[in-house]
């Protein structure tokens, strides 16, 4: 995981510098948000429409939860590949359009077309759905990748699945951004609970 650029824009510097200091998140006191979770689980063993309907509830529940409009979901098959400058390519594991309140999310790899593993499945929907409360809870015009966002993110998806919580360790690079310190963040974790993943 890595964080964005900090802005040049002054005008976009002061909410990504909000987004960057809420590093927490209300969480629900019971299982409201596992049993939907849970629900996907099921669902990827079935059909993308099985998948849909899944995480469209799984986002009402959430939606409801925070007091924000329900987003749209699209559940698509491969996922696709981009290519950079010719050289190496990404996957993109799911995104949410700004505008229309939309999450789309990927269910199978790009190149061998397998079911995506629940966890990183999850992981993605919880990261998408944390742009959606970004702009409608929040208030921020950009949804910008900070450690806030990923710590967020990191908060509903273990709360989410009912997994220990992770402490997130920083190293600032070269260009300003932060990356996430995986082998510290593993040092600190028992290895049964070292199962999480974020995708962007």
């Amino acid at each position: 995981m890595v964080t964005d650029r900090f802005p040049r824009k002054t005008a976009l510097r002061a909410q990504f510098e909000a987004s960057d200091r809420l590093t927490s998140l209300e969480l629900p006191e019971d299982d409201l948000l596992s049993a939907p979770a849970k629900q996907i689980e099921i669902a990827m063993q079935g059909s993308r429409g099985d998948i849909r309907a899944a995480c469209a509830e799984f986002l009402s529940t959430a939606a409801d939860f925070y007091g924000v409009s329900r987003p749209e979901v699209a559940a698509l098959a491969a996922r696709p590949l981009r290519v950079r400058e010719g050289r190496w390519t990404t996957e993109l594991f799911g995104d949410y359009e700004l505008a229309t309140a939309r999450i789309r999310i990927w269910t199978r790899t790009a190149v061998r077309k397998r079911v995506t593993s629940y966890g990183t499945f999850l992981s993605t929907l919880c990261h998408e759905f944390c742009h959606h409360l970004d702009c409608r809870r929040f208030g921020f015009r950009q949804t910008p990748h900070t450690r806030g966002f990923y710590e967020r993110g990191a908060a509903l998806y273990h709360h989410a699945r009912r997994t220990p919580s992770k402490k997130l360790f920083w190293v600032r690079m070269s260009d300003g951004r932060w990356r996430v310190d995986w082998r510290r963040v593993n040092a600190e974790t028992p290895a049964a609970e070292n199962a999480f993943t974020v995708r962007a």
